[in-house]
């Protein structure tokens, strides 16, 4: 040991560039990693974390009004399982005006100055409740799509009719409020002295309790035990805290399946270096080997030369990835977490362990193969020749070009590719990962484009929605017929739904001028107006083990509704619940659920309509019950943040690839020295020799994007498939613009000769009686 630790040392030294290079795509790979393995590991952490901070319920129950009693919520609290609860929730519901949109929330009663000990709020903006003014504070929501601050004033129109205008003390997020697989409004608190003075009446504010539970998975469980404790219909619907949290973290899984993807091709690339490396290394070594084993050196002893080496090299930049990666982490792994001010919870540890075992694991096994190579070499054979064996046969295609009366500097650098074949196709494939990563980003690029100029690709199929509260239909029907710029509506009801076998969801029940809306059916057709027929996304398709011809069967709204029975004929994008809704026929709905009408209208505009005039038709007075919204960005704003940051990870991609050339051209530059120093006394120029270096890099980068840009597409398109399939939303239309693919074409070629270009000065540069005297 005491000859192997100088010989590495002496060995790193003597080629630092090459070093230093491997470290740095060692790092990259590391840093890669480590954001990937973060991001899984704190899935559900930031959540979580949260969640027991707040002391967040893991079951919250509506009732309904009319059927609850007080000796109910006592009962419910004492069962078994139960630890501890909200108490008594009040709540009603009601549009509020912020600015001049109006917005349906729910009004909910929270203590003054303490919050409650059961599922209270991160204040994120502001402060909590005070006794000292009616005011309240507001679901985080209101700021993301209303731009409410801390400050402003929400209008609330009382039971008299007339508004009043509450301040707004601070901004919150609820562990427990989410619309994933129900209809919730976002939430204003405020005391349930200032609700008594809007709505004095207690029969009509609605009553909830919040449990928390000895046992979290649980849930289903104790629900048993509240319906069996209850009459018939006194439960409205649930929240389980697990739906909550499954959409919480459904960002940081999108975050995780690009970051995985492209850590993976980081340790490709990574390993493609290193294997050029060695390869290249133990050959150019052979007659070292033959005289450190002719002095003594045994077989184990070479071996653990260069496995010590390489080992070295992935260690030190496996440890300053693995730090990058840490500090970068929160970036990739917090938008929940940002969202809930908290920082990760501490698994860093796991996280260092896997990348140290990881990356350099893997670099060790890249470099064993040629490290037996050189280990098991002859020391007569070794010391005499070397590693070269005389090639006996020139590549055709090299032949194909001399015939052809090519430049000969084209043919020279042609040659060199098959002089070296292994290396060579090591260098292309790292070229051809980083095409596919560029590829990755201009598609994303280019199908993210045309999904926000053409939302119907997403469902979206309207230009603005109308909800009405107790406006009647007809009323509204009539309104929107003679409204101005309104070509067609439909009308629309969610209904829950339950399944035979328990699992719930929400069916989108509609009527109106359905074929004026261009609904994207991407699998059998839409069903036809008041008859069985129904279309499902896809999401609720893959819960359910269901497929387009299927027949599903449901319980609507209430237990004690009969069960009916629909034929899926076709599936549809889905953008909510994870694509787990179902949309039928209003009509066929209410028949079972009487009276049953639209409360939703969704409009299709025509160009240039009114918008001003439109609203005013709409909601002419300071107490207006429709509210018009309009359809804005479709695509989340995370969805463009993580397109650039595709971007970045593709550059990465293309600079591993940058250096894997490099060591290609600077190793090859390394063992030609004397065929460059011949070819310059016959006649060959220093430009020359620059362009045969090149030459090389250069039919290099050309095949990797021949062969990166069809496997860049289907990459893509599976990925992205993978990803729409995570969110139940189905097939994604994936494209790309031709000219991006035809710049590839020189850019990559391009990159190939930037790697090139230094190695290819220095052999220019050589001396040629240094050369020829040294070798």
């Amino acid at each position: 040991m005491d000859a192997i630790l100088p010989k590495i040392k002496a060995d790193l030294t003597s080629r630092p560039l090459i070093s230093l290079l491997i470290v740095l795509t060692i790092i990259a790979a590391s840093t890669l990693l480590t954001l990937a393995l973060a991001t899984l590991l704190h899935l559900n952490a930031p959540y979580d974390k949260t969640f027991a901070d707040l002391n967040g319920a893991h079951l919250w129950l509506y009732f309904k009004r009319e059927r609850i009693r007080a000796r109910d919520i006592e009962r419910i609290e004492a069962l078994p399982g139960v630890t501890a609860s909200t108490g008594l929730q009040y709540s009603i519901q009601s549009r509020v005006r912020i600015g001049d949109t109006r917005v349906l929330s729910s009004l909910r009663v929270l203590p003054v100055e303490i919050q409650p000990a059961v599922n209270q709020l991160l204040i994120q903006q502001g402060r909590y409740l005070s006794n000292r003014q009616a005011e309240i504070v507001a679901n985080e929501d209101f700021g993301y799509f209303y731009h409410l601050a801390v400050g402003d004033t929400v209008g609330i129109t009382g039971a008299d009719g007339k508004e009043v205008n509450l301040l707004v003390a601070g901004l919150a997020y609820n562990p427990m409020w989410d619309t994933y697989r129900s209809v919730q409004p976002p939430y204003l608190y405020l005391s349930e002295e200032t609700l008594r003075e809007l709505f004095p009446d207690e029969a009509d504010w609605e009553w909830s309790i919040g449990l928390r539970l000895a046992n979290p998975e649980a849930v289903a469980e104790t629900l048993a035990q509240v319906k069996a404790l209850l009459r018939p219909n006194t439960l409205d619907k649930h929240t389980d805290w697990r739906d909550v949290r499954t959409s919480a973290i459904f960002e940081m899984q999108l975050n995780f399946v690009f970051l995985a993807a492209f850590s993976l091709f980081a340790i490709g690339a990574t390993v493609l270096v290193v294997a050029s490396s060695i390869s290249s290394v133990v050959l150019a070594q052979f007659k070292q080997i033959g005289l450190l084993k002719a002095i003594g050196f045994t077989q184990n002893q070479i071996l653990l030369l260069y496995l010590g080496q390489y080992l070295a090299l992935s260690l030190l930049g496996s440890l300053i990835g693995l730090v990058l990666g840490i500090l970068l982490s929160p970036l990739a792994v917090d938008n929940i977490a940002a969202s809930l001010n908290t920082r990760q919870s501490s698994s860093d540890a796991l996280v260092a362990a896997l990348v140290l075992l990881i990356v350099p694991g893997v670099v060790t096994l890249t470099t064993l193969n040629a490290a037996r190579q050189g280990a098991n070499a002859n020391i007569i054979k070794a010391i005499a020749v070397g590693a070269e064996a005389p090639r006996r046969r020139s590549f055709w295609g090299v032949n194909l070009a001399a015939r052809l009366n090519l430049p000969l500097i084209f043919i020279l650098g042609l040659d060199e590719i098959f002089a070296k074949p292994w290396r060579s196709g090591l260098t292309g494939l790292n070229l051809t990962l980083g095409v596919v990563g560029i590829v990755f980003g201009l598609t994303l690029n280019e199908t993210l484009t045309a999904y926000q100029t053409n939302p119907a690709l997403l469902g979206i199929i309207y230009d603005a929605v109308v909800t009405r509260d107790e406006t009647s239909h007809s009323q509204t029907q009539h309104l929107l017929e003679t409204a101005p710029g309104v070509e067609a509506f439909y009308g629309q009801h969610l209904v829950d739904a339950k399944t035979l076998s328990g699992q719930t969801f929400q069916i989108r029940a509609v009527e109106g001028e359905l074929a004026a809306f261009p609904f994207k059916v991407t699998g059998g057709r839409f069903f036809q107006p008041d008859t069985h027929e129904a279309i499902a996304g896809q999401g609720l398709l893959d819960w359910l083990g269901l497929q387009v011809g299927d027949e599903l069967t449901v319980v609507l709204d209430k237990a004690d509704s009969r069960p009916v029975t629909w034929q899926i004929v076709g599936q549809y994008a889905e953008t909510s619940n994870a694509g787990q809704m179902m949309m039928v026929s209003l009509p066929i709905v209410a028949r079972s659920l009487k009276p049953l009408k639209p409360t939703e209208y969704y409009l299709k505009l025509s160009t240039g309509a009114d918008i001003g005039q439109l609203k005013q038709m709409l909601q002419p007075g300071r107490q207006p019950d429709l509210t018009l919204t309009l359809v804005e960005q479709a695509i989340p704003w995370t969805i463009f943040y993580l397109q650039l940051a595709i971007f970045a990870l593709a550059a990465v991609l293309i600079g591993m690839a940058m250096v894997n050339v490099f060591n290609t051209a600077l190793l090859a530059v390394q063992e030609k020295l004397r065929t460059v120093g011949v070819l310059k006394t016959v006649g060959m120029t220093p430009g020359q020799v620059v362009a045969m270096v090149n030459t090389t890099a250069g039919i290099l980068g050309l095949a990797a994007v021949i062969l990166g840009i069809p496997l860049g597409w289907v990459f893509t398109q599976g990925m992205l498939n993978v990803v729409a399939g995570n969110f139940g939303f189905g097939q994604v239309e994936v494209t790309l613009n031709l000219f991006y693919i035809l710049l590839l074409i020189p850019l990559m070629v391009g990159v190939s000769i930037a790697g090139s270009f230094i190695p290819a000065r220095q052999a220019a540069a050589a001396p040629i009686v240094k050369v020829l005297r040294r070798e």
